[in-house]
C-alpha cells in the first residue's frame, strides 16, 4: 500500500550516480600510524589561499583550498561564523575513533554557510571517509532548478565497516528538488544523505550519529539512510527510477549498526521526515518532525530493511493527508521490519494517522506500540497492510476528536480509527489502550485483531472486545497539549475508571509515557499512570497447578498479558480442594487478586483461599473468598479478592475450594494483582 503509492512510478533517475557519488575507491581503514601533532584550520572569506591556514590572522579563503587538502587523525577545520561560501565543500583525509577528523566553525555568530546554489549534487560531501565530524554549519543547495539535490551527502563504496561518521549541530535548509509529483519524494535526496553503494564489498556504517540539526524546507526527504546492500525477504532492489541504479546491482542485507538519529528538528519537507533503512539495532529518538509529505504522501518517521529499531520519545505533527493509501502518518514500520519498537512518542494532528505497517515482498512488517499519546490524528489512526504481523498496541492513548478535518473531507466515508488493507495482516492485538472517539471512527471487527480491555469512549465498540470497558476516562484535560513535554493533560483523575484496570503485560519496559514508573501488577489503562510504582520490567510470573491441564492449554495462559489464552483443567477427574501457584520474578506489594474469567457461571471459580509466601511458610491471608460470575457468555468479567492488608510477597497460591463445573471443568483466563 504505503511504499508503491508514495515511490514508484516516478520518472526521475537520480542525478547523484552521474555527479561523482558512484564509482568510489574501495574505502580501507589503516592501523594507525605516527604522524604530526594535530592541526587546526581556519577558513575565512577574507583569508588568503596561500597562507598556511593556521591561525585566524592566516586563515584559507576558499573551499578549493580546503578540498586540495588530505586532513590527518584530529585535525580541524574551522569556517569563520558569520562567513558565506559558495560552491562544495569535499575534504579528503579520515580520522580514528580516538581522533577524528572535525569540520566546525570557529568565532562567534552566525553559522558559516555552505551554498550549493543547486549546481552541485551535495553541498557538503563525504566520499569514503571514516571517523570525521561535521558540526556546526548552515547548509543549502537550491538554485533554479529541479534537479534533486542534497545539503550534507554522506557515501561509501564498496568500502566494508565505515565507523564513526557524525554530523550534528547544522542548519540544513533550502534543498533544492521537484515541488510536486514523485520526484519530490526521492529517498537518495534531501537535507542529510546517508548511502551505502557498490556491489562487490559490502558495506556497512558503524556508529552512525546524526544529531541535534535542523533539517528544513527540503524539496525531497529530510534525513535518510540507504544502503544497496539491502536484499532479503523477496524485497530486491530500491526504487531503480529514483535511485538512478539498476534493480541488477544491489545485493544482499547487509545492515549499517549503532545508528543514531537523535534530538533533530525535522520541519517542512516535501516526502519523508526522518528515515532509516538497511540497519540493525537504530535508535531514533527525541526528535522533532513537523509538516512533512507536504508535496507528496509520506509519513513523517518511517524505517525498513531494519531489525530491532527503537523509535521514542519524539513528537510528530502536521504530516499532510494525499488521499487513501498515500500515507500522511507520523510513524510507519515499513518493508522487512523487524521488531520494531514505538514508544513514549507524542503524535498529534496528523493528517493521515499515527501507525502504519506495510511490507513488500515476504518480509515482515514488525512493531509494538507502547506508551504514545495520539491527539487528533485523522484518516486511519491505525493502518495495517501487506505482511504487517506481530503487531501489539497497548498502553497507549489515542484523543480523536471530530476536527473540521475529519467532519468535512470527501474521504471521510473511508476514515477509520484500525483499517485493514490486506488479507497477509495477522497477529495484531489492542490492549489496555484509552480510546477517545467523538469522531465516531469504525474498527476493523472481522477476526483479524484482537481488542482486549481497552478503554472506549465515544463511537463504536468493537464487538470482539470481550472485555471492553466503556465511559469516561476522566482525564485531567485531553487534548489540550502542544509539545511532547506537556502531556499531564493525559493524566487520570483520582476517580478514573481507568485505573490498577489494565492486563500485567511481561517486559513493559518499566515506565510510562512521561516516565512515572509502572506498577508490579496491574497498570492504568492508557500512556499515563496516575501513581508510580516500583518500575519493575519482568517476564511474567510462573504457574503451577495441582489440576492438570485440558483442551491444551497450559498454566502459562493465566499470566501472559490477554484475556483471550485461557487455561483449564481437565473435564474430568478434577478434585477439589486444589491450588494455583502464581511465582513472580521479584517481590510484590499485593493487596488484591483479581481473576478474569468467561463464561464464568460454568466454569468459574466460586471458592477459594489465598495464601502469601512469606520465605519460609505459606501465610493464609483470606479465607472461603466467595466469587459469583453474572453470566455465562465470552465476556470477560473480572472478580477482585482484597486482602485484609498489603502483603510483600514473591508467590501467590489460590487454594480453590469450589468451583462452577457445568462442563466438568473450571477454567480461568487471567489472573492478576493490585
Amino acid at each position: 500500500m504505503a511504499r508503491s503509492a508514495r515511490l514508484a512510478g516516478a520518472a526521475l533517475a537520480l542525478v547523484l550516480a552521474g555527479a561523482g557519488l558512484t564509482g568510489l575507491a574501495r574505502l580501507t581503514v589503516p592501523p594507525p600510524a605516527a604522524h604530526a601533532a594535530t592541526s587546526t584550520y581556519y577558513v575565512d572569506p577574507a583569508g588568503d589561499d596561500t597562507a598556511d591556514g593556521r591561525t585566524p590572522a592566516t586563515a584559507w579563503k576558499s573551499l578549493g583550498k580546503v578540498n586540495a587538502q588530505t586532513f590527518q587523525p584530529g585535525d580541524t577545520v574551522g569556517f569563520k561564523a558569520g562567513g558565506q561560501w559558495t560552491g562544495q565543500l569535499a575534504p579528503k583525509g579520515s580520522g580514528t575513533s580516538a581522533e577524528p577528523i572535525t569540520i566546525t566553525s570557529y568565532g562567534t555568530g552566525a553559522k558559516p554557510l555552505i551554498a550549493g546554489g543547486g549546481a552541485v549534487d551535495a553541498a557538503v560531501k563525504l566520499q569514503n571517509q571514516h571517523d570525521i565530524v561535521v558540526s556546526g554549519l548552515e547548509v543549502t543547495n537550491t538554485g533554479s532548478g529541479t534537479t534533486p539535490r542534497i545539503g550534507i551527502g554522506v557515501s561509501a563504496t564498496d568500502a566494508g565497516a565505515v565507523p564513526g561518521i557524525t554530523i550534528r549541530g547544522n542548519h540544513v535548509h533550502a534543498i533544492q528538488g521537484a515541488s510536486s509529483g514523485n520526484q519530490s519524494s526521492n529517498p537518495s535526496a534531501g537535507g542529510i544523505i546517508v548511502s551505502a553503494r557498490g556491489k562487490n564489498v559490502p558495506t556497512y556504517y558503524q556508529n552512525l550519529l546524526i544529531e541535534g540539526n535542523e533539517v528544513a524546507d527540503s524539496r525531497s526527504y529530510g534525513i535518510v539512510t540507504w544502503s544497496q546492500w539491502m536484499q532479503r525477504e523477496g524485497w530486491t532492489y530500491l526504487w531503480e527510477d529514483l535511485m538512478g541504479i539498476p534493480a541488477a546491482d544491489y545485493r544482499p542485507w547487509t545492515p549499517s549498526t549503532g545508528v543514531v538519529v537523535r534530538g533533530n528538528h525535522v520541519h517542512d519537507i516535501s516526502a519523508g521526515g526522518i528515515t532509516v533503512m538497511q540497519a540493525a539495532g537504530a535508535l531514533i529518538e527525541h526528535n522533532r518532525v513537523h509538516k512533512t509529505a507536504q508535496n507528496h504522501g509520506n509519513v513523517g518517521i518511517w524505517w525498513a530493511g531494519t531489525d530491532d529499531t527503537v523509535v521514542q520519545f519524539n513528537q510528530v505533527s502536521g504530516t499532510k493527508y494525499w488521499g487513501l493509501a498515500h500515507d500522511g502518518n507520523a510513524f510507519d514500520a515499513d518493508a522487512s521490519a523487524h521488531r520494531s519498537l514505538v514508544q513514549y512518542n507524542f503524535s498529534h494532528d496528523n493528517e493521515g494517522g499515527f501507525f502504519i505497517a506495510v511490507s513488500t515482498g515476504t518480509g515482515p512488517a514488525e512493531a509494538t506500540i507502547r506508551y504514545n499519546v495520539s491527539q487528533g490524528d485523522a484518516n486511519q489512526v491505525f493502518a495495517l497492510s501487506t505482511n504487517a504481523t506481530n503487531i501489539d498496541v497497548y498502553n497507549n492513548t489515542i484523543w480523536v476528536p471530530l476536527t473540521p478535518f475529519i467532519r468535512d473531507h470527501p474521504d471521510r466515508g473511508s476514515f477509520s480509527l484500525v483499517k485493514v488493507w490486506n488479507s497477509s495482516v495477522g497477529s495484531v492485538r489492542f490492549r489496555n489502550n484509552v480510546i477517545h472517539n467523538s469522531a465516531g471512527l469504525p474498527y476493523n471487527d472481522s477476526g483479524k485483531v484482537v481488542y482486549d480491555r481497552n478503554l472506549y469512549h465515544g463511537g463504536p465498540v468493537p464487538s470482539r472486545d470481550k472485555a471492553a470497558l466503556t465511559g469516561d476516562p476522566l482525564l485531567t484535560s485531553p487534548g489540550t497539549a502542544t509539545a511532547i513535554t506537556g502531556l499531564a493533560g493525559y493524566l487520570p483523575a483520582a476517580g478514573s475508571p481507568v485505573l490498577r484496570q489494565g492486563l500485567e503485560i511481561p517486559l513493559d519496559g518499566g515506565r510510562d509515557t512521561v516516565g512515572t514508573a509502572l506498577p508490579a501488577g496491574m497498570p492504568d489503562l492508557g500512556g499515563l499512570q496516575r501513581a508510580a510504582g516500583s518500575g519493575s520490567n519482568e517476564v511474567a510470573a510462573s504457574v503451577a497447578t495441582t489440576f492438570g491441564n485440558g483442551q491444551s492449554t497450559t498454566p502459562a495462559g493465566l499470566t501472559d498479558g490477554t484475556d483471550y489464552v485461557t487455561w483449564a483443567s481437565p473435564s474430568s477427574g478434577v478434585t477439589l480442594p486444589g491450588s494455583i501457584t502464581l511465582t513472580y520474578p521479584s517481590s510484590r506489594q499485593v493487596s488484591e487478586v483479581v481473576l478474569a474469567t468467561h463464561f464464568g457461571q460454568g466454569q468459574g471459580i466460586t471458592k477459594l483461599d489465598v495464601q502469601t509466601w512469606n520465605g519460609s511458610a505459606w501465610v493464609t491471608q483470606v479465607t472461603d473468598a466467595a466469587i459469583t460470575w453474572a453470566s455465562n457468555t465470552a465476556t470477560v468479567e473480572r472478580r477482585a479478592v482484597p486482602l485484609p492488608a498489603a502483603v510483600a510477597t514473591t508467590q501467590v497460591r489460590l487454594v480453590v475450594k469450589a468451583a462452577n463445573r457445568t462442563w466438568g471443568n473450571l477454567s480461568v483466563n487471567e489472573i492478576t494483582t493490585r
